[in-house]
């Protein structure tokens, strides 16, 4: 079972081209602070991420945190949100 994951993982990466993820890491670079939101799982995950950038020097909050500031222009919020 984990190696037809691993497949399956690895055909989706092989069909993305090298440079798919640039405008988004822009996007995250660019941005004067980060507020991320996920439900479920995602939201685990969006979580994770959010400390990833933060450990990174960027100003990266998640979203009902109580410390999560205000978001205005220049600002970015990614959210994910998939059925399932």
């Amino acid at each position: 079972m984990a190696d037809a994951a691993l497949r399956e993982l690895g055909a989706v990466f092989a069909a993305l081209s090298p440079d798919a993820a640039d405008p988004l890491l822009d996007e995250l670079l660019s941005a004067k602070r980060i507020a991320l939101y996920g439900v479920g799982r995602e939201g685990l995950t969006m979580r994770a991420l959010t400390m990833r950038l933060f450990h990174l020097g960027l100003d990266a909050h998640v979203v009902f945190d109580m410390t999560t500031p205000p978001l205005g222009e220049g600002d970015l919020l990614v959210v994910s949100a998939g059925p399932g």
